[in-house]
Formats: structure tokens, sequence, C-alpha cells
């Protein structure tokens, strides 16, 4: 017998289940069959749902909780080594800042890299990279004609600044180069408007102008 349900899942809910959903070549219902049978076999080995609950299959990791509870947070490899450089310069090298977000992209297959087409897809992709990295901020995007404005909403002022400048090296790497058109940055926010240039190097020069000099790279 086949039985038809309208199923809601937020993005959360989705992303866990992209896995499956990949496996079955993007048939959504064989996912959600393969996951019905996989808690059917979870159950019949425990015993009961609650007690399933209660395993360290589910139970929460200490990086997570220690995450969950505002205690830490993940900082891309790179970047923690230039942090613990102590250097006076206030932007880190070029690649460190495209290398955070690239492989976390790269994993978004069904991304379009315009992103002056795909704002919200964009958005949704930029808020889970930095929930996946714990950290308290919120992007906004917007995007009309040849302008996109950002938005990195939150109460570390340093967190924000770091992530902006991750989002703006991005945006100046093309393969649509974007450069800085103006930048207003408050103690829990900064909002900047970008626009389409010509070449990266016209970028790079908007972030210069607004951020500060890139340290530049040196092999380690």
């Amino acid at each position: 017998m086949e039985v038809r349900k309208n199923v809601a899942l937020d993005n959360k809910h989705v992303k866990m289940l992209q896995p499956l959903i990949k496996k079955h070549q993007g048939n959504f219902s064989a996912a959600i069959r393969e996951l019905v049978e996989l808690m059917d076999l979870l159950q019949e080995k425990y015993g009961s749902i609650d007690t399933l609950s209660e395993s360290n299959l589910i139970k929460k990791s200490r990086r997570d909780q220690y995450i969950e509870d505002h205690y830490g947070v993940v900082v891309p490899s790179q970047i923690l080594h230039w942090l613990l450089k102590n250097k006076n310069i206030q932007v880190p090298p070029k690649q460190y800042l495209l290398f955070s977000l690239y492989s976390y992209l790269r994993e978004q297959s069904d991304l379009d890299e315009k992103i002056h087409e795909h704002p919200a897809d964009w958005e949704r992709v930029l808020n889970e990279f930095y929930g996946d990295l714990g950290w308290p901020i919120d992007i906004r995007i917007r995007a009309s004609n040849k302008v996109i404005t950002v938005e990195v909403i939150g109460f570390d002022s340093k967190m924000n600044r770091l992530a902006f400048l991750i989002t703006a090296m991005n945006l100046a790497s093309g393969p649509v180069y974007y450069k800085i058109r103006e930048v207003e940055d408050i103690q829990t926010a900064i909002f900047a408007t970008f626009e389409k240039c010509e070449t990266e190097d016209d970028a790079m020069e908007s972030i210069i102008t607004f951020c500060g000099e890139p340290e530049p790279a040196i092999s380690e």
C-alpha cells in the first residue's frame, strides 16, 4: 500500500538529508524510505526511540555543546594561524580569506556562482557556513541591477569584521568582480554596498581603501 503525505522541512533538515538524496540521485521519496528503514533497524536494536535518544548515537559532542553554549567557535586553520601571529596588519592574506569559504562552497554543486542573480541562495549558504562554524552572526544579501548590499549583524564586532572580509574577498575574486562602494561599520553590524567592476584589481583596491592592505602571503 502506498501512502502520500506532505512533509515540511526547513533548510537545516534538508541539509541533513543531502547525503541520502545524492545517493538516490535526487529522488527525495527514496531517501525518505531509506531513512525510515534505518530508523526501524535502530529502534529494533535499541528497543525504543527514547533509548535511542539517550544513546551516544545522537548525543551532542563536546565541540557542538561548546559552540551551542557560546563558549567558543570554529576558526578556519589558516585564519587561526594568522591571528596567532599577533600582527598589526588589519587584513589576512587574500588566499586565507578565499580558502576559508571555498571548501564549503565547493560542496554546494547546485549553487550558481552569479550572486546578483541568486542572492537568496548565497545568503542561505553563507548563513549555513557561519552557523556551522558557530559564529553568532547573521548575513543578509540584496541585489538589484549591478548593486549588491551585504549586512553582517552580530554582537561581536571583530567577528563581524572577519566575516565581512571573507565575504568581500570572495565577491572581489570573481567570476564577476564586485568592489566596495561604501561601508558603514557600527558596533553590532556592518552595512556595505558593492557594485560590479571591470577587473579584480579594481575590486581589491576597494578592499584596501575601506579595510586596509592584506598581508602578503608567506610560504610556511
